[in-house]
């Protein structure tokens, strides 16, 4: 009798352990979209897009680009394609795990329009903003890790 108790209790466990090792995995990490509308004027600059000091990707005049990033307390900021002659404007946001986020990047020219700094904000993705990101240029991601 006893040894029968001891199978029951050895086969119980080895499912609720082949149970606990099938749930899926709790995501931890955040999706992010970058955008810069339509610019208008004589120069378009491609800014460059970091996270914590890695590099995202390059927006240009109407294009996009999306990235998923770790959760957690992050800190976005732009750099021209030239020297800047200001200091950079940054974004600090803290990242939930499965949540959808939408950047969008506003040039803000000044005396030398390429050097002028592109300015992130975090925007509401309203069916209008959404037409705007999808009727946009594609611009492929250059993070290389996701640490």
């Amino acid at each position: 009798m006893k040894k029968g108790k001891l199978v029951f209790i050895l086969l119980f466990l080895s499912i609720k352990q082949t149970l606990l090792l099938a749930q899926p995995e709790p995501q931890k990490s955040a999706t992010i979209h970058l955008y810069q509308g339509k610019v208008f004027g004589l120069f378009s600059a491609k800014y460059r897009i970091y996270a914590n000091g890695k590099l995202l990707c390059k927006l240009g005049r109407n294009s996009h680009c999306q990235i998923v990033l770790p959760a957690g307390q992050t800190t976005f900021t732009t750099k021209p394609p030239f020297l800047a002659l200001t200091s950079q404007p940054a974004l600090s946001l803290n990242l939930e795990a499965g949540k959808e986020y939408y950047l969008q990047g506003d040039a803000k020219f000044e005396l030398f329009p390429p050097n002028g700094p592109l300015v992130l904000t975090e925007v509401v993705p309203n069916p209008n903003k959404l037409d705007q990101i999808n009727h946009s240029k594609t611009e492929r991601s250059l993070l290389t890790s996701v640490e």
